[in-house]
């Protein structure tokens, strides 16, 4: 098998955005439904957490062993996936708040440039502002940047595995020491900002993904243990339902700190990483499902169904529907007919131009 090609793990990126999309419109309203289911899909921003884990794996699968590795071939390859939809639709989102919500000052205009250059993930008080989930991309962005120097280190002593994510907490730590007193939109503003919206929290979820990725090319061998995926399942499960006990009144689980561990920790190794090893080692009916012509295009188009899935096309959606199920099925075909005719082309584009 080709060391790009794992087709279930295309199919999961569906799933992963599908379940933010139910976190944020979450249809288990508590006036139909028992609170605790409410409460279950209201923990469903672990979609992000899938997503983390995913780059953490992939990343690492494709570069780890490269020889002569092009660190400007490889940062514009990341540019081309990750930028231009990001681009183009920021700044949709932000005309329509000037020329329909009147927001057009100076201030706007400041706030813009910290969303086009992904610097409002370092900022509590600005990460929601533009597109609400792009926080995630200042993370993604960071790991993408600093994934070549892990390599490095990791290939002296497999224990910078387990160093480098303890370094980078206690780094959060002290930064939020260092900048809670200064009043600059709220960056490094406190603890709770750094553990949820920050690199210095997560990384931890990457580091599970490159572990995972370490593992599957030293051991290349089916094991005879054919269960992980249904082990994944089940582990991912139970930490969704522990996270959503622990929610209080309108937050989430992860606002608690063992919720922060749950999320950051046990749901990554004990439920992600065990379903990915299935998705890639075992041949399952979900494994086929998600290895599909129709999920790998879901799959593929997942990154602007995740940019879009709240925020300005939702707005005008809802002036024709608010039905939940409606408005997944309309901006899934929003979402592949921007992947199939703008964000694949624009990726092709800048991968032979720049």
């Amino acid at each position: 098998m080709n060391k790009d090609n794992f087709p279930a793990l295309t199919g999961i990126r569906a799933i992963a955005a599908y379940m933010v999309f139910i976190h944020h419109k979450n249809p288990f309203n508590e006036s139909y439904f028992e609170k605790s289911i409410h409460d279950f899909f209201s923990e469903f921003h672990v979609g992000v957490t899938f997503f983390f884990v995913l780059s953490g794996f992939l990343i690492s699968n494709r570069y780890y062993d490269e020889v002569n590795f092009n660190f400007k071939e490889y940062i514009i390859k990341r540019f081309a996936r990750i930028y231009p939809m990001y681009f183009i639709i920021t700044t949709l989102t932000f005309i329509f708040h000037a020329v329909y919500l009147t927001q057009n000052s100076i201030h706007d205009f400041y706030i813009y440039v910290f969303n086009i250059t992904f610097l409002k993930g370092f900022s509590d008080d600005i990460k929601f502002s533009g597109i609400a989930q792009g926080w995630s991309l200042t993370v993604e962005e960071m790991f993408y940047f600093l994934a070549p120097l892990f390599f490095i280190l990791i290939r002296k002593t497999k224990w910078f595995l387990f160093f480098i994510p303890i370094i980078f907490i206690l780094l959060g730590i002290q930064l939020v020491n260092i900048f809670s007193n200064f009043e600059f939109h709220g960056f490094f503003k406190n603890e709770d900002f750094m553990f949820d919206f920050t690199f210095f929290g997560r990384i931890t979820e990457f580091f599970v993904g490159m572990v995972l990725a370490l593992l599957l090319r030293k051991y290349k061998y089916n094991t005879q243990f054919k269960y992980f995926t249904l082990i994944g399942v089940i582990g991912i499960i139970l930490n969704i339902y522990f996270l959503s006990i622990l929610k209080t009144g309108n937050g989430v689980g992860t606002d608690t700190f063992l919720g922060k561990i749950i999320n950051t920790l046990f749901l990554p190794c004990f439920g992600i990483a065990p379903l990915f090893y299935g998705l890639i080692k075992e041949k399952t009916l979900f494994s086929r499902m998600l290895s599909s012509d129709l999920f790998i295009l879901l799959g593929k188009s997942s990154y602007v169904f995740y940019l879009i899935h709240i925020g300005i096309f939702v707005l005008l959606l809802e002036k024709i529907t608010t039905n939940t199920f409606y408005l997944f099925l309309i901006l899934n075909g929003i979402a592949i007919l921007f992947y199939l005719y703008l964000e694949k082309p624009l990726n092709v584009f800048f991968r032979n131009k720049i």
